[in-house]
C-alpha cells in the first residue's frame, strides 16, 4: 500500500459497457490487494425465489443496499480502498447518500462511441453483454449529466488499462470536482 498514494474507504468504478469497467477493477484488485465486488455478484432474490413476486427496481434496490451493507462491513473490520464495480447509473447516483460518512472516490471511465462498439462486439471474456447501442446511450448520459460528489470521468478511448490504473493510483484526487 505504501507505493499506492490512493488511501480511501471504497474506489467505485463505474461506466457505460465497453468502457473497461472489470479489467481496471481486476488490475486495481491485483495492485491493491484490496477487497473487490461486482454489483452483479450479490444474489438477485428472482432468482432464489422466482415464485415471489418483485419488482425488478426492488431487487435492484435491495442488492444495492446489500453490496452497500458489505463494503462498509468490510471497511469497519479495517479493510481500505474496497473496489465496487459494474454498478449501474441508477445506483452510483445514490453512492452519496448511501456511504455518507466515508471517504469514497468514484472513477467514471468513458470511450468514444465506436471504441465502445468495437469492445462490445470483440469480447473475448465471459461477458455476453452485445447491445452497443444501448451502452452508447449510457456512455452519452455520462458524458452530459453533472459530476457526482468524490467522481472523476476517465477517458478510457485510448488509454490501456494499465494506464487507467496508475492514472487512479497516482492522479490528485484531492482536486476531484465537486457538483455545484
Amino acid at each position: 500500500m505504501k507505493n499506492n498514494p490512493i488511501d480511501v474507504d471504497i474506489i467505485v468504478i463505474h461506466g457505460a459497457p465497453g468502457s473497461g469497467k472489470t479489467t481496471v477493477a481486476r488490475l486495481l484488485h491485483e495492485r491493491l490487494r484490496s477487497p473487490w465486488f461486482e454489483f452483479g455478484w450479490i444474489p438477485e432474490f428472482q432468482h432464489l425465489n422466482p415464485h415471489t413476486k418483485i419488482s425488478y427496481e426492488q431487487e435492484e434496490l435491495i442488492s444495492f443496499e446489500n453490496l452497500m451493507l458489505v463494503a462498509r462491513n468490510y471497511n469497519r473490520h479495517g479493510f481500505r480502498n474496497i473496489i465496487l464495480s459494474d454498478l449501474r447509473c441508477r445506483c452510483v447516483e445514490k453512492i452519496p447518500y448511501a456511504l455518507q460518512g466515508s471517504d469514497y472516490r468514484i472513477f467514471t471511465l468513458f470511450a468514444d462511441n465506436e471504441t465502445c462498439k468495437q469492445r462490445i462486439l470483440s469480447r473475448k471474456n465471459s461477458n455476453t453483454y452485445k447491445d452497443w447501442e444501448a451502452a452508447q446511450r449510457i456512455n452519452q448520459e455520462i458524458l452530459q449529466r453533472p459530476l457526482w460528489p468524490n467522481e472523476q470521468r476517465i477517458c478510457s478511448t485510448h488509454a490501456s488499462p494499465e494506464e487507467i490504473v496508475q492514472q487512479i493510483l497516482g492522479g490528485n484526487h484531492a482536486s476531484i470536482q465537486q457538483p455545484i
